[in-house]
Parts: C-alpha cells; structure tokens; sequence
C-alpha cells in the first residue's frame, strides 16, 4: 500500500514537472513568435512610409537609420527573452530539485517512521513472551534451584531490556520536545565505565574487555552518561553480534576519550554521516535481520552534545567500527 502511494505522487509530481516545463518553453516561443511578428509588421510599415514620403524602395530602407533602431530594438528584446528564460528555467529547475529532494526526504521519513512502528511492537512483544514463557515454566514445573535461578536472571535481562527500550523512547520524545532536563556534577566515568562492563558480562551477550584510567572525572549527567554506554554496548550487541567489544577511556591534558570498538561487519562510509539520524537503520529495510528502533544512536549524539562532546564513527580495521566520543573537560 505504502509503495503504491509512493508511486502515484512520484507519477503525479513527473507530470506537473512535464507541465510547467512545457509551458515555460510554450510561453518563450509564443512571445519570441509575437514579437518577431511585430518587428516584421513594423518593417514593412516604415519601409512603406519610405518608399511613399522619400521614394525609395525597401532596400534603400534597410539602410537608413530608422531600419537600424528597429534592428537594435529587435536584437534587445530576443536578448531579454532569452535571459529571462534561462532566469526562469533555472530558477524552476532549482525550486523542482528542492521540491524533489524534500519529497524523497518526507517519504523516506515516513518509511522510517513506519518501520520504527513495526520495530517497536517486535521489540516489545518478543521480551513479553519470553518473559510470560519463564514464568509459566516456574509455575507449572518442579524445577532445582540452578534452573530456577537461570530462568529469574533470564527474566530479569529480558525486564532490562524492556527497560532499555521505553527510556529510549521517553528520552527520544523529551528530546524532541526540549524538555530533557540536565544537570552538570563532578562523574568519575572511570566507575561509571567499570559498573556499565561489568553489568554487560553478567549478561554473557558479548566478548567485552575494557582498557579504562582510573578516576577519570568530567562534569555531565549521570542518567545521560549512563544511557550513552548502554545505547553504544547496545548497538555492538545487535549489529556486531559475536565479535570481540572493547571499551577504552583515557584522559589527554584537557580531553577525555570514550571509545568503544567492534570487530564485527562495520559500517559502509556512505552511512556514516546518517547513522545518528532518527529512525536510521544500517542496510536495507526489507532484508534487514538485526532488531533494533533506530534510536539508539541518535539519542547517543544528542545526549553527548547535550554534554558539550561530539561523538564520531571511525573504520576499526581490518574489520568492524569504532564509536569514539570527546569530552572537553
């Protein structure tokens, strides 16, 4: 449905295009015609003026004075045509390219919203079945302790998960609204890096080690922070399953670098400048396996911003991506 609406504006905007351009060279050559016409009435009438008031004929005309001025009359009024019309061409063509390049944007807005909404209700039923699963197997079977106390941590990473998920939108929507409020107070992000790695290798989801200073302090927010790691780790997660993850935090002079690098698939050059979009996802919507709201990232780059930072992607050669952050302190 959505593909045959974007079809028929597609369709309908190529028409209009046809049409003004059309008419614009319609209208040129209509008002080159009439004035041609003109000038051609307005010779023969002078050089009939000449041949009965000076008794020459229309050749001796042509060379009089008279003939020259209409001549460069004429020669002017192509000239303006024909810059006007190159004017109108090109500012036309500049107002279509424009009109063009917000319409794919609006369209490819839309899919990403669409596929934001179908992303969104995998995201939250598959943790809710998990999670309903567990607790009926507790329920109805007898089962030892190790069992029982592997199925309430599954439950409870799938309850993180969840978690992870609805501040993601919540943190989005407060974003978009400007009504995220920040606070600044002295972080030891070397604590806050060792608490986020050590949480992450409970959960056994990823080959993590980490290479971080101690007492490495900025001035942020503790929740932004906090949601800047797990969006990142997040992300290696979902895009870079089963490659090795490494997290580095070092201070140089006035600089703090927060790195986290990869050694999966990566990410092709052509996305870098999109991947913190909202709702941009790497690859193709349609074949795409990996889950994820397309969220993650864009909350990444707003929040580091919002902490007076810039976030980059980097290649992690031979294979994989690295998520460098600065913090000036």
């Amino acid at each position: 449905m959505f593909k045959e609406q974007t079809k028929k504006k597609f369709l309908l905007f190529y028409v209009i295009l046809i049409y003004v351009f059309a008419f614009l060279f319609w209208w040129n050559y209509l008002l080159y015609s009439k004035i041609e016409q003109h000038y051609s009435d307005l010779v023969k009438f002078e050089s009939l003026k000449y041949e009965v008031y000076e008794g020459g004929t229309s050749m001796d005309f042509k060379s009089t004075e008279d003939f020259q001025v209409l001549n460069e009359k004429f020669k002017r009024q192509k000239v303006m045509i024909l810059t006007e019309g190159i004017v109108f061409f090109i500012i036309l063509t500049l107002g279509m390219v424009k009109i063009f390049q917000s319409f794919k944007q609006e369209i490819a807005i839309a899919r990403q919203q669409k596929n934001f909404i179908l992303s969104i209700t995998h995201e939250l039923k598959s943790p809710l079945a998990s999670i309903k699963l567990m607790n009926e197997t507790l329920r109805l079977r007898a089962l030892d302790k190790e069992k029982q106390n592997q199925l309430i941590a599954s439950s409870l990473s799938e309850v993180d998960r969840l978690e992870n998920l609805v501040e993601n939108i919540l943190i989005a929507a407060k974003i978009e609204n400007d009504q995220y409020g920040f606070t600044k107070e002295a972080l030891n992000l070397s604590v806050l890096s060792n608490q986020i790695v050590t949480y992450y290798k409970e959960r056994k989801e990823m080959d993590l080690s980490a290479d971080i200073q101690d007492d490495i302090f900025i001035q942020g927010d503790k929740t932004c922070i906090n949601s800047i790691l797990n969006n990142l780790l997040d992300n290696a997660i979902k895009y870079a399953k089963n490659s090795a993850v490494t997290i580095t935090l070092k201070q140089t002079k006035n600089k703090v670098e927060l790195a986290i690098a990869d050694t999966g698939p990566g990410i092709p050059k052509e996305e870098h400048s999109a991947i913190f979009n909202k709702f941009y996802r790497v690859g193709n919507e349609e074949t795409r396996q990996a889950k994820g709201t397309g969220l993650g990232l864009y909350i990444v780059k707003q929040l580091v911003q919002f902490q007076d930072g810039k976030v980059d992607i980097e290649d992690n050669l031979p294979s994989g991506a690295i998520f460098k952050i600065i913090f000036n302190i």
